[in-house]
């Protein structure tokens, strides 16, 4: 039996003057390592978790640079925008919002990973704003950038702002960007058996319909649209949490569905004899797969 030994002594116990009560009669402030009670304990574990959980991505972000003129105008065009006004109007096939855009930090990690591989031709699948395909023609300046879109409205919106951006650049390489991306619009599943099998792509980046995943992969590889050595990106790939996680966990029920269908690509993606992968725990999960041919 361990004796008694009174408080615990040592930094871990020093009182802090300066920081806000807890909820005991004390002056220090809670974290995980100082506590003496369960509510104190409790109350040091949740203060430290935020603190690491928003701090991390806000540091991550502030320390980070990669975002380049084209990628900048059309993200600021995206806050600007009344998508709401926009879908009342009936000018866009969806209610979209600015959340639905590939997140900047990683947008800034594609962009970092298209100057690495240095790609001939890049498909992306499910364009919205355009801020994926701005980072992958930032990335590598002379790459064709092909995007398949559902929505005409935004192939005007993004080639509009990509044009704009393309010409006020005093980038030489970034002069062209317009002219490296090729927008398709209509379904995806739809178009991409439409695309020549003879201008294989190096690199593919899919955030489009959740629940389509598996069948873009399945088209990749059936008609031959990979060259070899290609990397797919894929996002969204621990969706809201839904993979890991019990249906009694549901925050957003709604969106079980397509969490189902992104814990299902995932196996089948690992289990695939040709494909292989790491899943990063980036925003709502990103995924590398590596195709070997």
């Amino acid at each position: 039996m361990t004796d008694y030994v009174g408080r615990f002594l040592g930094t871990n116990a020093d009182k802090d003057e300066t920081t806000v009560q807890s909820s005991a009669a004390s002056a220090h402030k809670s974290t995980s390592t100082r506590w003496s009670v369960l509510s104190e304990r409790l109350q040091g574990l949740l203060t430290e978790a935020a603190a690491i959980g928003t701090g991390m991505e806000e540091y991550c972000l502030e320390m980070s640079d990669l975002e380049g003129p084209i990628m900048h105008a059309l993200r600021t065009k995206m806050m600007s925008t009344n998508w709401k006004g926009e879908w009342e109007e009936q000018k866009t096939m969806f209610a979209y919002g600015e959340e639905m855009s590939t997140d900047p930090l990683e947008a800034q990690f594609i962009k970092a990973l298209t100057t690495m591989k240095q790609p001939r031709r890049v498909l992306e699948v499910g364009m919205f704003t355009g801020y994926g395909a701005a980072a992958m023609l930032e990335g590598a300046p002379s790459t064709t950038v092909v995007s398949l879109e559902i929505d005409p409205y935004l192939k005007t919106w993004v080639s509009e702002c990509v044009a704009q951006a393309s010409e006020a650049s005093t980038n030489p390489e970034l002069k062209t960007a317009f002219e490296r991306l090729e927008i398709i619009t209509g379904p995806a599943l739809d178009t991409m058996p439409n695309l020549p099998s003879d201008q294989p792509f190096d690199l593919v980046f899919v955030d489009a319909n959740k629940s389509e995943y598996r069948r873009y992969i399945e088209l990749l590889l059936e008609h031959k649209l990979l060259a070899p050595g290609a990397q797919i990106v894929v996002d969204n790939t621990l969706y809201c949490g839904i993979p890991y996680t019990e249906p009694t966990m549901d925050a957003q029920p709604a969106r079980r569905e397509f969490g189902n269908a992104i814990r299902e690509f995932n196996l089948w993606v690992k289990e695939h004899p040709n494909l292989r992968q790491v899943i990063l725990p980036m925003r709502d999960g990103v995924s590398i797969v590596v195709h070997d041919a």
